[in-house]
């Protein structure tokens, strides 16, 4: 089993980010093929946020523009993962859209997040073959806790059952990754429930410290672990890596420059308006971009209330901050 606790963030293979600075496209793209989620749990804007959000399913044809601008950046984005703030399963054209992906392949690799509950037979089948990896993320160890921290009646044994049976899909190539938070597993027992349990029906595994990942909301449940996915304390970060390496394509086509804006408050574009290539280059992810770069992240929302460069990140850029303003605003440095 130890082979297969790790994170579901690879930190070995990775740029130098500060160097690689301009990127001539995104290294990731996020989509979020549905803001609608079947759980209400306790340390999600799905709970806490109710009303601060319009609720949308992706459309194939967003999705397929998606993939057409894709196409034209000089080079692969690394990833695409399936996520935001809502389940992507909920999305009835999923299916469908993890297909035109894998046919495209106009990424490296592709993966999702779900909560895994609505995981059905045609769904295995094509996950199996056309998804690179999934993360299952689990937030409980039986029905009973699952009403406690996601609201929601939940047949756990139906979901156990389902998660086998694509782990034993004939000829599977999606790898499943299962995550629990360290709230629902605070005591030595319950580590060994859920290693017990889930490791024998996936590929890997691990527990996450529960962190404070959406601005404005506090998400940790009064539980100060540390980093999200490593023993580490949290050291303040000033310039935000994700704005300068990824987008996020919301549900409704409007584009983001990172995953926990869940607020949607930095609109950078609209794919329904602009190409991906424009967004990418554009003056207002540019602004932005600057702004973090010259000390200012913490005087404007959502970026002062967002601890996700503290508790997620991996790369740091505030002691390269005037490098990169010198390299990409030659007129301001």
């Amino acid at each position: 089993m130890e082979n297969k606790i790790k994170p579901q963030f690879n930190y070995e293979k990775r740029i130098v980010l500060q160097d690689a600075i301009p990127l001539s496209g995104p290294l990731v793209v996020y989509v979020e093929p549905s803001s609608y989620c079947n759980l209400e749990c306790r340390f999600c804007p799905q709970h806490t946020g109710k009303g601060d959000f319009p609720k949308y399913n992706m459309s194939v044809e967003t999705f397929q523009k998606t993939l057409a601008d894709i196409a034209k950046f000089p080079n692969k984005p690394s990833l695409m993962r399936f996520c935001g703030i809502g389940d992507p399963l909920f999305n009835k054209n999923i299916s469908d859209i993890i297909t035109l992906a894998s046919d495209a392949n106009v990424v490296e690799r592709t993966e999702l997040i779900t909560n895994g509950l609505l995981l059905n037979d045609r769904l295995i089948e094509k996950f199996s073959r056309h998804l690179g990896r999934i993360v299952i993320s689990v937030e409980g160890l039986s029905s009973g806790d699952y009403a406690d921290f996601a609201l929601r009646k939940v047949d756990f044994a139906a979901f156990l059952e389902s998660i086998e049976k694509f782990y034993r899909f004939t000829n599977r190539t999606c790898t499943i990754h299962i995550k629990i938070h360290n709230q629902a597993v605070l005591t030595d027992d319950r580590k060994k429930i859920f290693f017990d349990t889930f490791s024998p029906i996936c590929d890997e595994i691990y527990i996450e410290n529960l962190v404070d990942l959406w601005p404005e909301v506090s998400s940790n449940l009064g539980i100060n672990a540390g980093h999200r996915f490593e023993s580490t304390k949290p050291s303040e970060s000033k310039v935000c890596p994700q704005i300068f390496k990824s987008l996020q394509i919301n549900a409704d086509g409007r584009v983001l420059p990172c995953c926990v804006d869940w607020k949607s408050m930095n609109i950078v574009g609209n794919l329904k308006e602009n190409s991906l290539q424009e967004i990418w280059s554009g003056k207002t992810i540019r602004d932005l971009q600057l702004k973090h770069l010259q000390g200012l992240r913490h005087t404007f929302s959502p970026c002062k209330g967002c601890n996700h460069n503290e508790y997620s990140e991996k790369d740091h850029l505030d002691h390269h901050a005037n490098s990169i303003i010198k390299k990409m605003f030659k007129d301001t440095a």
